[in-house]
């Protein structure tokens, strides 16, 4: 029971801080909301990379679907008519947010570790 509240905890903090930095900081508040979070919450190397990826494509899509959202989609439209991108435009924002996180999170981790070790 207590593992799943950790878990609660760590996501509350990576979607609450991430929404915090996004709307204060530039592209870059989420890297830094995961590198804080893979510092403070040490779990395994596996679990760090995961978490951060699922929630960085999950976090970034949802932030740019909300901008785009408050242009009426008028940007998605031009590039899915135009035939501009390969892919829909919220799936590869989702995977360059997804390694956005990832990164943050990996450097946390490595951090944490290096820090710890000295």
């Amino acid at each position: 029971m207590k593992k799943n509240r950790n878990i609660l905890i760590m996501v509350f903090f990576y979607i609450i801080g991430s929404a915090i930095a996004v709307s204060y900081l530039p592209w870059w508040g989420l890297g830094v909301i995961f590198a804080l979070g893979g510092f403070l919450f040490v779990k395994p190397l596996w679990q760090e990379l995961l978490l951060g990826l699922l929630l960085g494509a999950a976090l970034w899509a949802g932030i740019s679907f909300i901008m785009s959202a408050q242009n009426h989609h008028i940007l998605y439209h031009r590039f899915v008519e135009g035939k501009i991108l390969p892919l829909n435009p919220f799936l590869l924002t989702a995977i360059l947010g997804g390694l956005h996180g990832l990164l943050g999170s990996l450097f946390g981790h490595m951090l944490g570790i290096y820090l710890k070790r000295s």
